[in-house]
């Protein structure tokens, strides 16, 4: 594992608007991005020290709304989601661990082509439209 994760957090997502601070955790970016083809969200990108990723994943999942958002932090070979009050670690090619994190955020809503978490050690938002990556590159 590497010595950071990279968090990946919605603004829009969380219930004061506010990422959650904590020691060692520092902010890269924040940019736009069109989430579902129509609605605009600010992305917030962040590292966390890999041995404190487990309680950060937790502290975003008490800080999400109760529906329709996660966020993940992710290294080269693990990432973990944080769904409104539960995580769930997902390793590189873990398949039953990708079902298991679908079904989570089903239970919340989340439409299921915004959790092509398979894709994302690869493409930060394989959900977005061919415009929007265009646009960014």
């Amino acid at each position: 594992m590497s010595a950071t994760m990279r968090a990946i957090v919605i603004t829009e997502s969380l219930t004061d608007g506010q990422v959650p601070q904590a020691p060692g955790v520092s902010e890269i970016r924040r940019y736009r991005h069109l989430l579902d083809d129509h609605t605009p969200i600010e992305i917030v990108e962040l590292t966390v020290p890999a041995d404190q990723a487990p309680a950060y994943a937790h502290q975003l999942a008490d800080a999400l709304l109760p529906r329709l958002y996660y966020a993940h932090l992710i290294d080269e070979q693990q990432m973990l989601v944080a769904f409104p009050h539960t995580v769930v670690r997902i390793r590189r090619g873990g398949e039953r661990a990708i079902a298991l994190a679908q079904s989570v955020g089903a239970l919340v809503g989340i439409p299921a082509e915004q959790m092509r978490f398979a894709e994302m050690w690869d493409t930060d938002h394989p959900d977005a439209p061919a415009h929007a990556e265009a646009e960014r590159s």
